[in-house]
């Protein structure tokens, strides 16, 4: 039944897809929140090495600059934990769900009644345009989550394509009295 194995390797590759879409904006997110942290601590001790504050000596300076920074390293040695795991679970989330694809179509392949094989080919012929779509819409989603994680890096993008909406048309007032006279 090669209709089975097509649409079992279609949901596959669908949640292939999610799963890599997925992994790549949580690294999107990690690059933004280690540049983010980066800029943040950049900012902080300029701040602090620019200018005269009163009461603050050059050592209460090295002090916070140097307090700023374990803040800094923590939050991102926590961020790269959290986002480890997320990456874990996702994984194992498609592991699973891959493993379950293929059991109920091994579990399909071996019927051999010739009604219910009628039946499953009917519903493969169905499910086959949706089962089409749904592969290039994940292809999509994963291309825009490569997208996002380009821009979020810093790199330079493609530009995205722009779809132009078309101006609702205005209609004009039909006025009553001239709408009875035509009836």
């Amino acid at each position: 039944m090669s209709t089975q194995t097509t649409l079992a390797s279609a949901a596959i590759h669908v949640v292939g897809q999610y799963n890599d879409a997925g992994k790549t904006l949580v690294g999107a997110y990690r690059t933004g929140v280690h540049r983010l942290l980066g800029g943040a601590a950049t900012r902080y001790s300029n701040f602090l090495g620019s200018r005269q504050i009163p009461l603050v000596s050059e050592q209460i300076k090295a002090n916070l600059i140097g307090a700023q920074e374990k803040v800094n390293g923590f939050l991102a040695n926590r961020l790269d934990i959290d986002t480890g795991r997320i990456v874990s679970v996702m994984d194992r989330v498609a592991a699973g769900t891959t493993s379950g694809i293929e059991t109920v179509a091994g579990r399909v392949a071996r019927v051999e009644s010739p009604v219910a094989t009628s039946v499953l080919n009917t519903l493969t012929a169905i499910n086959q345009p949706i089962a089409t779509v749904s592969v290039q819409i994940a292809d999509r989603i994963a291309a825009g989550a490569k997208q996002i994680e380009t821009r979020v890096a810093g790199e330079a993008a493609k530009p995205v394509r722009t779809v132009k909406a078309k101006a609702p048309v205005a209609k004009k007032p039909v006025r009553r009295a001239a709408a009875r006279k035509a009836a």
